[in-house]
This record gives C-alpha cells, structure tokens and sequence, in this order.
C-alpha cells in the first residue's frame, strides 16, 4: 500500500482507506508522505468530483470525515517542528459554515510548514476570530468559505479588522469553493489561495520570506 492507493481509497470513499494507512504506518512508509500524497491528494479528487458534478455535498461530509480518522492515524507519527515558528495564524470557517475539510488541511498543512497554527471550529463569528488573533497575537487570520452564502461573513471579518484599526497587525485570508482572487481584492483581503499547498506559499510570503 502506498501513498497512491490510499489517495485513491479517500476518493472513493472507501472506509478500508484508515486500515491501509495503519498497515502503510507499520510498514514504515513516511507519514508526511501519507498524508499529503494519501490524505491530502485523495480530498483534493473529491473537491474535482464535486466540481464535476460527480459528487455533492454528502459525498463532501463523508470524505470529511474518512480524512479526519485517517489524519487522526497519521498525527501521531508525524515530525514536531523544532525550529522558529514561521509565524502563527488563526483559523476557522465562517459563520454559517459547517464544513471543516478545507481549512482542517490548510491547518496541517501549515503546522507541517513550521507555523503555529490556532483552529476556531466552524460557524465562527467575526469577532471570535479577532478575539483569538489578539488572544494568541497572531500574524495572520485565515477563512474557510464553502458556500457562497456565507462569502459576505468574510468581507464582514475584513471590515472589522480595518475599522479597529488593526489593518498592519493581522494578514486576512480566504480560501474555500466559492473563493477567488477576485473576491479577495473585492473585500480587501491580504490574499487568497487555491489549496492547501499553495495557502503555506501564501502564508510564507505574507510573512516576508521567500518559497
């Protein structure tokens, strides 16, 4: 079993996907690998699925979750970051969003990247973002939209942060299925990225250092 095929399993939404990362893990297979070639690759062919019509919004929660228990497996072999943080960054889905798939990735993701990273849950409120950033005094608040509907509880967030006047102390991104660039510049946010990947990119350049 290797990366690959466990990608393929989570795809497919084939529960059998958390025993082949345990044999994957037994057999000493890198877990880093597992999870961004295995976990992480085989979500990012659902989200193409759902894209293409193929998949919808139980297939979304059901890949969800087979993720979460095979990422639960793989947590505990992953490698503790012993360098300087990179940065640290809040992060949630907004409110009147219930999907933690896409930002549960980006937070591991950037965990791995050597950033601290603080997840907020789901349905979060504006303010309970801005609450955490100060808590934790973080570089940069990041929001996960899934539905277009909650799209303006970003810009919300966006406004809050500059009417308080903390425009220079906290970086806002976006992220999600009904995200853009465009929508980013819209509502005046720091950035935007397409996936997990290329969210630790977006998060390392907002900092001032260099991919």
């Amino acid at each position: 079993m290797n990366a690959a095929e466990i990608a393929e399993r989570v795809a497919n939404l084939d529960d059998a996907a958390t025993a082949e990362v345990s044999k994957a893990l037994d057999a000493g297979l890198d877990p880093v690998e597992l999870l961004r070639a295995g976990v992480i690759r085989g979500l990012e062919l659902i989200g193409q699925k759902f894209e293409a019509g193929e998949y919808f919004l139980p297939e979304l929660m059901m890949g969800g979750e087979l993720a979460e228990q095979c990422i639960a497996l793989i947590d505990p072999h992953l490698p503790e970051d012993a360098g300087a943080s990179e940065g640290v960054v809040v992060i949630g889905a907004v409110q009147g969003d219930i999907h933690d798939i896409g930002y549960g990735l980006v937070a591991k993701q950037l965990q791995l990247a050597g950033f601290e990273v603080h997840k907020v849950g789901v349905n979060v409120p504006a303010m309970t973002f801005i609450d955490k950033a100060q808590e934790v005094n973080a570089d940069i608040i990041g929001l996960s939209a899934f539905l277009t509907t909650t799209i303006p509880n970003c810009r919300e967030l966006v406004d809050y942060v500059r009417d308080m006047g903390l425009k220079d102390k906290f970086k806002v991104i976006i992220g999600g299925a009904e995200t853009s660039q465009e929508k980013a510049d819209e509502m005046g946010a720091d950035g935007w990225a397409l996936n997990a990947v290329e969210a630790v990119t977006l998060c390392r350049r907002l900092m001032g250092r260099k991919e």
